[in-house]
């Protein structure tokens, strides 16, 4: 069985108790062509954020990749149970935006 790069930093780490949904599955599965809300979600989205529904760690995957994303528009994919579109939206508000050009804030 092969884990996923995210259920491997999860068995890895001193961080939450209990099995990631996401081990054994394909990692593709999380990475789907991102689609505007107002066209609904696609399938695809739809059947990762199945998987994040049912894993007892998504609230811990969800801070972890807050935390390990230093800029909102590197946000790929669905992870902690939140489309890309949802987290950069989150990233934005905890972080707020970078400045443009290299400007300082």
């Amino acid at each position: 069985m092969t884990l996923t790069r995210n259920a491997k930093q999860v068995v890895a780490a001193a961080g939450p108790a209990g099995v990631p949904a996401c081990q054994g599955v394909d990692p593709e599965l999380f990475f789907p062509e991102a689609s505007e809300l107002r066209n609904g979600l696609s399938a695809a989205e739809l059947a990762a954020l199945a998987v994040c529904a049912g894993c007892p760690v998504v609230a811990w995957c969800l801070s972890r990749d807050l935390a390990e994303c230093t800029v909102a528009s590197r946000v790929r994919g669905v992870r902690g149970g939140l489309r890309q579109a949802e987290r950069r939206a989150l990233h934005v508000e905890l972080f707020g935006r970078r400045p443009k050009n290299g400007a300082t804030a």
